[in-house]
């Protein structure tokens, strides 16, 4: 039986994985949560979010590396409208420092 693991982390490789590591990503190619959302209790509960139990602990920025650079994937789209503007530094962030998206990244033992 596998153990749990939380919503942003990957499944521990099984041996038998590892015996025909076909499906596997490599640690240094996969792709990393910059940013999740927080527990559903700690979730601002506005009229825009009822509950927020399918977004909790889930991720909101995630970092994939590509054969030329990085990919920054937003589970919202941070520019919409041009009404959230708290939303803007998560974009600027990624525009500035696009050739430092790896920092911080640390690889596991497998």
């Amino acid at each position: 039986m596998r153990p749990t693991v939380q919503p942003w982390l990957y499944a521990q490789i099984t041996d038998e994985q590892l015996r025909s590591p076909l499906g596997i990503i490599p640690p240094d190619q996969r792709p990393r949560v910059a940013r999740r959302y927080g527990a559903q209790n700690k979730l601002l509960v506005s009229g825009l979010l009822n509950g927020g139990g399918d977004i909790a602990q889930r991720a909101a920025v995630v970092d994939s590396p590509v054969p030329k650079g990085y990919v920054a994937l937003f589970s919202i789209s941070p520019l919409y409208r041009d009404e959230t503007i708290g939303t803007y530094p998560l974009v600027f962030n990624t525009i500035l420092n696009f050739d430092n998206l790896n920092a911080g990244r640390k690889l596991g033992p497998r």
